[in-house]
């Protein structure tokens, strides 16, 4: 007779030690219970009572709010901790192998720079990605399917092909949910001049109409182009050849089993996933005229 063993299902979750508190929870509620007494001490000796008390219940408070709140899954403390470290950190991060120079004296004073730590070592011809950390991706561009059109049947089958896929996955994989702006009067004045051209006078009116229309979205609300990547890794190849041969096959499997929901894939070859890249860096893209020569490699083939 073959015995069963169950399993939990909530085996990450963490030990509550007293009161349904983790140690975690616990921790943070002595230490503001401490500080909330250490400044109604203080207080007290200026103040009456009842405004002491007032004064300490802000970090009594904040302390609760810490040990206790939740957000998208996440503690508050943890959330409070990425948001202070966001927060510290200089907004902008260039290109520095040998790190930022000191400004001038007499310089203007500039934003604060960081030095960007890219973990891309070289971009394949076939569109490898080949990582710092010795570990190669493959970049796979993803179509938008209608899902909120579709009838409840339709909806349900699609989840289960999107859980099937999900439920096949061996290695680390990522769904990045690019937006960037898109500049509509380039488009509405290159479309204008074509119009012009037009022998058809029906034709001609409407492509003129259609260029009025880019016209005010473009002098309107920003207008944003959002673009899906699925990003594929794999951790155990560590040579170029079985890189490319393991992150092929995932790509094939992903796109069959995507196919199934709706979502259309495509992998991203040297140059276009270089430029990817690239936009990602400075979207909506490098400056006019850069080139990314001795970037793609076809180290490879």
């Amino acid at each position: 007779m073959i015995e069963r063993v169950r399993l939990p299902a909530d085996i990450e979750l963490e030990d509550r030690l007293a009161f349904g508190l983790t140690f975690r929870q616990l921790t943070v509620l002595v230490i503001a219970a401490l500080l909330g007494y250490g400044v109604f001490i203080s207080v007290s000796a200026l103040l009456p009572l009842p405004l002491a008390a007032a004064a300490a219940s802000p970090v009594a408070l904040a302390g609760a709010l810490l040990a206790l709140g939740r957000r998208d899954g996440l503690p508050a403390d943890r959330l409070a901790l990425i948001a202070a470290r966001y927060l510290s950190r200089p907004r902008r991060r260039v290109l520095a192998p040998e790190g930022i120079p000191a400004p001038l004296p007499a310089a203007p004073k500039r934003p604060a720079l960081a030095p960007l730590d890219l973990p891309v070592r070289t971009v394949l011809r076939s569109g490898i990605v080949e990582r710092t950390d010795g570990g190669f991706c493959a970049l796979l561009r993803a179509s938008s399917t209608s899902f909120a059109l579709r009838s409840e049947e339709e909806q349900a089958a699609l989840v289960e092909a999107f859980g099937r896929f999900l439920n096949s996955a061996a290695d680390p994989l990522e769904i990045v949910i690019a937006s960037e702006p898109v500049d509509l009067e380039a488009r509405a004045e290159s479309l204008q001049r074509a119009a012009l051209e037009l022998p058809n006078a029906a034709l001609r009116r409407a492509a003129l109409g259609h260029a009025r229309f880019l016209s005010q979205l473009a002098s309107g609300e920003e207008v944003r182009r959002r673009e899906i990547l699925l990003v594929l890794s794999s951790t155990r190849a560590r040579d170029r050849q079985a890189a490319r041969t393991a992150l092929e096959r995932r790509a094939a499997e992903a796109i069959e089993l995507l196919r199934a929901a709706g979502v259309e894939l495509r992998l991203l070859r040297g140059e276009e996933a270089a430029n990817r890249l690239a936009r990602s860096l400075d979207p909506p893209g490098p400056p006019a005229g850069s080139e990314l020569t001795g970037v793609v490699q076809g180290g490879d083939e």
